[in-house]
């Protein structure tokens, strides 16, 4: 008798740690719930930094390929990449607080930007 009940005490306290460790795994959030929950699939700023990053991939696989047209232009397309980046940090802010227009046109400032980088950094050297 004393041998059952050490086991049914042994079941109960796995199935609590099992329950336990559980937990995170039923009320976890993925990492794109910030971006899906109410805004769709995608917002716009999240399409707007998937373009500042292929602006960057475009502008290193340039840079390092050496067909970047001259050493100004390099420096002009790093400076406009550095700006898109600061301009998306103020695009999600104004997102985060609600002001869709503000984070609408920052987001079109960014698409200008990150198209000039990529257009200018698959031009050939002159």
């Amino acid at each position: 008798m004393k041998t059952c009940n050490y086991i049914k005490k042994i079941y109960l306290v796995g199935f609590f740690i099992v329950s336990f460790l559980m937990l995170p795994l039923i009320f976890a959030q993925g990492g794109w719930c910030e971006e899906t929950l109410g805004r769709g699939l995608k917002s716009n700023t999240s399409l707007a930094r998937l373009q500042v990053e292929q602006a960057w991939e475009t502008y290193h696989h340039a840079a390092l390929g050496g067909t970047l047209s001259s050493p100004g232009s390099q420096t002009e397309l790093e400076m406009n990449l550095h700006k898109s980046r600061a301009l998306l940090a103020e695009a999600y802010e104004a997102e985060d607080s609600g002001d869709i227009k503000t984070a609408n046109k920052l987001i079109k400032q960014i698409m200008q930007i990150t198209d000039k980088v990529i257009v200018e950094s698959q031009e050939s050297k002159k």
